[in-house]
């Protein structure tokens, strides 16, 4: 899964042969090797991968509701991190410039860390290659963090959502509509 979110699970590593405990210098090791795969022009989109020595039995577990896998995926022991080239493709640039020429506002929501997020965005055109994204980028977490009148404000300035749940999606565009704005995806 996510490196962030999958770390946080993690207890132990594995190093070689060997199972060692995640220290906070492995794991700050970890993320910033992720974040350095994940930015730049040629961006790798990451997944980290880890194991569970004892996982509970598939009869245990209540497979149909998402919000509890977190309970079963905890103290892992990661084991690396996989890296893919996923370029988008050609006519994604063409078509927002269409768009905006139109008169249409772009905004991407994604499941991408926002390094990576922003690199693509770069890369099609919604951010021009050196443009500052202050305030016009945001994790979900950083929009949580926001109060609800700021969360307002910044639907409606952003251009990009990264490490978004549905739950954020529905809440961005519930307040798009509250401003007399269509939403499309």
């Amino acid at each position: 899964g996510a490196p962030e979110g999958l770390l946080d699970r993690c207890t132990h590593v594995r190093v070689g042969q060997n199972k060692v405990p995640m220290s906070p210098a492995i794991k700050n090791e970890i993320i910033k090797l992720t974040k350095l795969y994940g930015t730049g022009r040629d961006t790798l989109r990451c997944l980290a991968l880890a194991t569970i020595d004892n996982p509970p039995r598939r009869e245990d577990m209540d497979l149909e509701d998402a919000r509890k896998f977190i309970q079963y995926e905890t103290n892992m022991t990661f084991v690396g991190v996989v890296g893919m080239l996923d370029p988008p493709r050609e006519e994604v640039k063409y078509s927002i410039k269409a768009c905006r020429d139109a008169g249409i506002r772009v905004i991407v929501i994604t499941g991408d860390n926002k390094a990576t997020a922003e690199a693509i965005c770069r890369r099609i055109g919604v951010f021009g290659e050196n443009e500052n994204t202050e305030g016009i980028s945001y994790t979900g977490r950083e929009f949580d963090e926001l109060s609800i009148e700021d969360q307002r404000a910044a639907v409606m300035r952003a251009r990009l959502f990264a490490r978004v749940e549905p739950a954020h999606k529905s809440k961005i565009v519930e307040y798009l509509q509250a401003e007399g704005e269509i939403s499309a995806m």
